[in-house]
């Protein structure tokens, strides 16, 4: 049975989705203030938690206006940052394309089969088809390691960017690719057999090139790359395994990666807990939001704080594994830490960033109704 406070905490923050969203479907990714603009990644979870609340009318005027605006401006990726009245952020995170991707294949397979709906699903589908061929039209699939590049990642560790090739990137391109081959599987078949081609190749690339051991487990990676800073520090710096965890590690958690193996899954998981947790807030030991280490695995870098999506994929996964006690603990987290809405990430110290902030507090509505489908009932 869900408290007060889990109720009250669900329904401010959906509610805060519901008034940032404008009639065009232009919704800002914070009320705060602290980002400017709408954020096409953050903008394709809000989609998901209306889907999951069940307000199909709304999801569907959010990616209509993405769409839309793609389409007007001649972008065949999903842009980062779309600003009212202002040049948008034209920054290549593959992954932001992926995201959308599935968010719409979401849509169109759980939306009712309503006049509207259909005429959204046929009027889109040109522009998320797209989506899902650009990276692949632009040679991002043709390298030695078999993993979608990704010459943007934006991560926690160092506050930086990363050219890499990356767990989160190559798990939402395998599995939107995957979902969207198996929707048009009948209606276009050759494009189906390329994304179910492209993904199963990823699929491989992940386990022979993301996955390292550590106490003698095979585990899941971060990473293989450069970030921004080191460039900018040194042109020539090297290509790099990132040793350490992050959220990253937990994105095949986030959308139940079919792809996944369900030992090294485990693994990552379990070791995750060992090495890269903390206790702090009356002892709850949390995921660090990221973690380094050296050669005896002690920690040498902490990034000092819980972050919203990191959490909501760990509560999903211990949701589908019947980890009751665990779920139970960061159930109670979010309520004791949180004041009226969900959070951006959670600090040591106490507080947090971006309350209500749209795309980690989307994950946690999405994750919160998908656990206890009693909230927000009307």
């Amino acid at each position: 049975m869900v408290t007060q406070k889990a109720i009250s905490l669900y329904n401010k923050t959906y509610q805060s989705m519901i008034d940032r969203t404008h009639e065009d479907g232009y919704a800002d990714t914070s009320i705060t203030g602290h980002y400017n603009g709408m954020f096409c990644r953050d903008t394709s979870i809000q989609v998901m938690c209306h889907i999951a609340h069940g307000d199909f009318e709304i999801a569907r005027r959010l990616m209509q206006y993405v769409v839309n605006y793609h389409r007007d401006n001649g972008y065949e990726f999903a842009i980062h940052v779309i600003f009212e009245n202002a040049p948008p952020s034209l920054r290549r995170q593959a992954d932001t394309s992926f995201f959308f991707t599935h968010a719409w294949v979401m849509f169109a397979t759980t939306a009712p089969k309503t006049p509207e709906n259909e005429a959204f699903l046929k009027d889109t589908y040109p522009v998320v088809k797209g989506f899902a061929n650009h990276y692949l039209d632009h040679g991002n699939l043709d390298n030695p390691y078999e993993l979608l590049f990704n010459e943007s990642l934006e991560h926690s560790r160092d506050g930086s960017y990363f050219y890499c090739y990356d767990l989160l990137t190559n798990v939402y391109a395998s599995q939107a690719l995957h979902e969207l081959a198996g929707y048009v599987s009948e209606t276009d078949p050759t494009a189906a057999a390329r994304w179910t081609a492209a993904a199963d190749k990823i699929v491989g690339g992940v386990h022979k090139f993301l996955t390292t051991e550590i106490d003698g487990k095979t585990i899941y990676c971060e990473l293989i790359g450069r970030s921004y800073k080191a460039v900018d520090a040194s042109p020539n710096a090297s290509i790099r395994y990132i040793r350490g965890f992050s959220w990253v590690n937990l994105a095949p958690m986030g959308c139940d990666w079919y792809g996944a193996d369900p030992e090294i899954l485990e693994n990552t998981y379990q070791v995750y807990l060992k090495y890269g947790a903390c206790d702090y807030y009356e002892k709850h030991r949390m995921l660090d939001v990221c973690t380094e280490f050296e050669r005896d695995l002690c920690p040498i870098t902490r990034g000092g704080h819980v972050i919203g999506k990191g959490l909501a994929w760990e509560m999903l996964y211990c949701h589908k594994m019947g980890y009751a006690e665990r779920l139970a603990e960061l159930t109670k987290f979010v309520e004791d830490y949180s004041e009226d809405m969900y959070r951006e990430t959670w600090d040591y110290n106490g507080g947090g960033s971006d309350t209500a902030n749209q795309e980690h507090a989307s994950w946690m509505l999405y994750t919160h109704k998908t656990i206890y489908p009693e909230l927000g009932q009307k």
